[in-house]
């Protein structure tokens, strides 16, 4: 290491021994499943914001220290930092590397957050979990045996390790493929809080059929993007034949005969998208409504009581392409009042980006969304 990175490897020592006396404050009436190891973790939990980009190349891009502190202020006290470029080898990028993501926890923990570190590296992964459960756990595990020695340096209660997000597999090989991972992960992190999602997208109806792993320390991680038409019409990134492309206007709540439903129908009919027409109209033989929302989390909450292990929605979120605005709002209000009554955690996608946390015109917090999530009114549960 050269004499700079000592120098400062020195400086966030000091700091994280300051930062690692500080506890997060309890919650109030949610409390984690009896007997869970480390409730002051999932306490908060309750309400939290993904951050991709902390360590983007271009350094006009990153959440600002401003930014970070306006979310807090707004009742937040939870990040998912995710991990999208992991070092894949030891040397002098795996040593930067941790040198960046220890000051990034240390900076989190200075304003009150406790963090989890999402590897969220699937199209990395994938060709590895094609191979099996063996060839992705030996190279899961090479990646997580170079982050741990950051991680461990900080308390259990302030900072979990997120195994893979979204793991590209079916459910038999990921599932196997993460028993052996966190056997692994707990020779490096013998006390600190796993986290871990159902195969393929993380819906809360494959983990329903999910069996818990042989560890207590784990917390469950879903995503909800129910319905999915509506919270990620108009996005651009699926290539030509992605269909979400040519659906914009949906509203929330919506049933088949909204004139703006009917109005989109008809706009894919009337350019040669009959098939998509269909498919939207079918979906909305079940109307889109809050009671919906509260379906879903109550399977959630029912797995949870199932099974005693705590459950998250460390994802959940609106494009705002196109979507309108008071339905976007509207949603993100539906999805935080059932998440506080089914007592589960929720981190927002994303913070700045297409479902962003913040106002573009201002880059501080978007007012309504935050609005939305955490009601002025709300006490905390």
């Amino acid at each position: 290491m050269r004499r700079g990175a000592k120098a400062r490897a020195a400086l966030c020592g000091a700091i994280a021994a300051i930062v690692l006396m500080v506890k997060p404050a309890a919650a109030g009436t949610c409390k984690p499943p009896e007997g869970f190891p480390n409730p002051a973790l999932v306490s908060t939990m309750q309400r939290g914001v993904n951050l991709p980009n902390w360590d983007h190349p271009d350094p006009a891009a990153r959440p600002t220290t401003e930014q970070l502190r306006a979310v807090r202020g707004h009742g937040f006290t939870h990040i998912r930092l995710l991990v999208e470029r992991p070092p894949l080898a030891d040397g002098e990028a795996q040593q930067e590397f941790a040198q960046a993501l220890f000051e990034q926890i240390v900076l989190l923990l200075s304003m009150d957050y406790t963090v989890s570190v999402d590897l969220h590296a699937g199209h990395l992964a994938e060709r590895y979990l094609d191979e099996g459960p063996d060839a992705a756990r030996t190279f899961l595990s090479g990646i997580w045996r170079r982050l741990a020695p950051v991680i461990r340096v900080f308390d259990r209660e302030l900072v979990a390790v997120e195994l893979l997000n979204e793991p590209p597999a079916n459910a038999d090989v990921w599932e196997e493929t993460a028993r052996g991972l966190v056997a692994d992960i707990r020779q490096w992190l013998p006390d600190h809080t796993i986290i871990v999602g159902p195969a393929g997208p993380q819906r809360f109806d494959a983990l329903a059929h999910m069996e818990p792993l042989a560890d207590s320390n784990i917390i469950y991680a879903v995503h909800y993007y129910d319905p999915f038409l509506f919270t990620h019409q108009g996005a651009t990134w699926g290539g030509p034949d992605d269909p979400l492309q040519y659906i914009a206007g949906l509203p929330f709540p919506a049933h088949l005969d909204d004139d703006a439903v009917q109005a989109s129908i008809s706009a894919l009919e009337n350019s040669g998208r009959s098939d998509l027409a269909y498919e939207l109209a079918d979906q909305l033989v079940q109307p889109w409504t809050e009671a919906g929302i509260a379906d879903a989390f109550s399977v959630m909450a029912d797995w949870r009581q199932r099974t005693g292990q705590p459950v998250v929605v460390n994802e959940f979120g609106t494009l705002s392409f196109v979507a309108p605005r008071h339905s976007r709002l509207a949603w993100l209000a539906a999805v935080s009042r059932q998440a506080a009554a089914a007592c589960i955690g929720w981190t927002h996608w994303d913070f700045q980006d297409g479902f962003g946390l913040m106002d573009p015109e201002t880059g501080l917090p978007d007012p309504g969304v935050v609005e939305a999530l955490v009601p002025s009114m709300q006490q905390d549960y």
